[in-house]
């Protein structure tokens, strides 16, 4: 799986990708989690349907419980050019801390759930009219697959990694 990643985020490597935009934004809740307690972590509305992409395809489907994502693949997407990256090291201390914390998690598509840890920012959100919801495990392994695939050895800054269906994406930038 890590290989298909990759072989996707080299062939986009010149792709240019919009930091998403969060209007309004207003933070419901924010913790710190993880063995030492030392990530934040924030669950954020916006007013608006968040997009990796401005011309993401906006799937539509009304659900009334969360649809489980757990497990499905996502594209890979490392934002060039180089420069400005998080710490691949302070990203492996949020992807513990969502180990730590292993439980799914459920975000709607005006909702940002956010972790951060020094120099390091992720984020997940879903793209649908309709409540998803993900295990932090899969989340974990895409920041540190991201954090430490998408530097400036490969000619980036961070990345992100959107599903297959385009349903949700995690992003991880600098903080």
């Amino acid at each position: 799986m890590y290989f298909s990643l990759l072989a996707v985020a080299l062939s986009l490597a010149g792709a240019v990708v919009a930091a998403p935009q969060c209007n309004d934004k207003k933070t419901l809740s924010q913790a710190y989690i993880g063995e030492a307690k030392d990530v934040s972590i924030e669950y954020v509305h916006c007013s608006n349907i968040i997009h990796p992409i401005p011309d993401a395809i906006e799937l539509k489907k009304r659900q009334s419980v969360p649809v489980d994502v757990c497990g499905a693949t996502c594209n890979t997407n490392c934002f060039v050019p180089t420069g400005g990256g998080p710490d691949p090291n302070e990203c492996k201390v949020i992807a513990d801390a969502l180990l730590y914390d292993s439980e799914a998690i459920g975000i709607t598509n005006t909702s940002l759930v956010v972790m951060k840890y020094n120099s390091c920012e992720t984020f997940i959100t879903s793209q649908v009219d309709y409540a998803i919801q993900y295990c932090r495990n899969d989340w974990s392994s895409l920041v540190n697959y991201i954090a430490f695939n998408c530097q400036s050895t490969q000619n980036a800054h961070g990345g992100n990694c959107v599903a297959s269906d385009q349903r949700w994406f995690v992003q991880v930038q600098h903080s």
